[in-house]
């Protein structure tokens, strides 16, 4: 193999690996990225500086960014999914209560017409329909006739909290058995 040859292929070699080390380290994750970047940034805290850990510290920025951009986009992603299909299922379930109404209506036609003609049953080969009576079920005609023996008080309770918050806001005054609580969010534009 002439040495012209050898150094193409060694120079189509260097560049192979250079790029799959490329893609290796793309593939790394948020984790690992964020775990190097303190890492460098605790070096350098600790009078460790040189131009290389700049350098390796800007590289990381950069791939964090790319990451997070990455993952940002899934997030808006699966957003836009998550959207879809509740419309998709507010679509069905409305489909679902329109099947039940004329299942009901037609339920209620049958029954009405064997009533009519004074048969309580009708057996076909896929179908048995027979007229069957209910369990008893009360009926209030005057709730004020109704004795109090017959009559469940029902009382719930809730923390009203949006009053709570308001309480704070204008007096400063956090009421005893509640601490008032400030989380964070990512916010995706």
């Amino acid at each position: 193999m002439p040495s012209t040859d050898r150094s193409v292929a060694n120079a189509a070699l260097i560049d192979a690996s250079a790029a799959f080390m490329a893609a290796a380290q793309r593939q790394q994750t948020l984790y690992d990225l964020s775990a190097d970047y303190v890492e460098i940034l605790d070096l350098m805290e600790s009078g460790e500086t040189d131009e290389a850990l700049e350098l390796r510290l800007n590289q990381l920025a950069g791939r964090i960014a790319q990451k997070a951009e990455a993952i940002a986009g899934l997030v808006t992603h699966l957003n836009g999914i998550a959207g879809m299909r509740r419309a998709e299922a507010d679509r069905l379930r409305t489909r679902a209560q329109s099947d039940e109404a004329a299942a009901d209506r037609l339920k209620a036609y049958l029954l009405r017409h064997m009533r009519e003609i004074g048969q309580d049953r009708i057996e076909t080969t896929r179908y048995t329909l027979a007229i069957r009576q209910n369990p008893p079920s009360v009926a209030v005609l005057e709730e004020m006739l109704i004795p109090k023996d017959f009559i469940k008080t029902v009382v719930t309770e809730s923390i009203d909290k949006r009053k709570i918050l308001e309480h704070v806001k204008q007096t400063g005054e956090v009421p005893d058995g509640v601490d008032i609580v400030r989380t964070t969010r990512l916010d995706i534009r």
